[in-house]
């Protein structure tokens, strides 16, 4: 089974991507379908077309006559390794991408084209990203919250990734983040690193603190209406308190979580399962 980093959904199902390509998941087995990058890193459908991040072409959008076309970046050569879309991205058509190298590209029109947006940003391997909900309508200030996970710390944006701060320094490259659901009353951010553990912000991502008792790797992460997945080398872990302890399961390891209306889907070594 092909090793699975990244998974997304369409009006037909599930397809998931890793270092052997792009598949289709139907009836538990996956089926291969072209795709453009030679090391292809993540995906995401937007609703209308895929999109596919990686190497060497950055991020490329799948084309109505089955082809695929490169998106147009802001002189950035640094391969795509993740992509977040905004939660109204619908409407908005903003997407941002993290890169090794080159910090966070964001493009305003579903992928076509990708400008760097770095401002405050001191660490250009962003391995991870991930949207607070929508603010609730009439808040004030208006914000549109990101996070961007780095080899160095976790960086916070309140303007929907055009400028960063740095609000956690971590002493090894944070690998997954996870953002409740109930963010904007309060609810807590998870970011989990390659050795450092993981680590909880109570206070809308402002500060953070590592959790004691939990894994020291953390691969992947979910927030649930329920509760939240952790994933580290060799297990997927569960917590009920808000992020605050963790059991482990007896479930194996994942690389990315993708809930969805039928469950929670994990991609990891051994292709796609979902989580009991």
């Amino acid at each position: 089974m092909p090793v699975i980093l990244s998974l997304t959904q369409d009006r037909e199902g599930l397809w998931a991507l890793g270092p052997e390509g792009l598949f289709r998941l139907a009836d538990g087995d996956l089926t291969a379908t072209s795709q453009p990058d030679a090391q292809p890193a993540c995906c995401f459908y937007d609703g209308e077309r895929m999109l596919v991040g990686g190497a060497t072409h950055g991020v490329a959008y799948a084309t109505p006559d089955g082809g695929w076309q490169a998106g147009w970046l802001d002189g950035v050569t640094a391969p795509v390794v993740y992509l977040a879309p905004d939660p109204d991205q619908m409407h908005s058509g903003v997407i941002l991408a993290g890169t090794a190298g080159g910090g966070v590209l964001r493009s305003t029109n579903w992928g076509r084209h990708w400008s760097v947006c770095n401002f405050g940003l001191f660490d250009f391997d962003v391995l991870t990203l991930a949207w607070a909900p929508v603010q609730p309508a009439g808040a004030w200030p208006p914000v549109q919250v990101v996070f961007a996970g780095a080899l160095g710390g976790v960086y916070r944006s309140p303007n929907g990734g055009r400028g960063w701060k740095q609000v956690a320094t971590t002493p090894a490259p944070v690998l997954s983040l996870a953002i409740a659901a109930d963010f904007h009353q309060g609810g807590a951010v998870l970011a989990g690193t390659e050795g450092a553990g993981l680590w909880r912000s109570h206070d809308g991502g402002y500060t953070f603190a590592p959790v004691a008792g939990a894994p020291a790797v953390v691969n992947a992460l979910a927030a649930l209406p329920d509760g939240w997945l952790l994933s580290d080398a060799e297990r997927i872990w569960r917590s009920d308190d808000d992020g605050v302890t963790w059991t482990a399961t007896d479930q194996p390891p994942a690389f990315t979580f993708l809930p969805t209306a039928q469950g929670v889907a994990a991609g990891g070594m051994e292709g796609v399962f979902w989580v009991k």
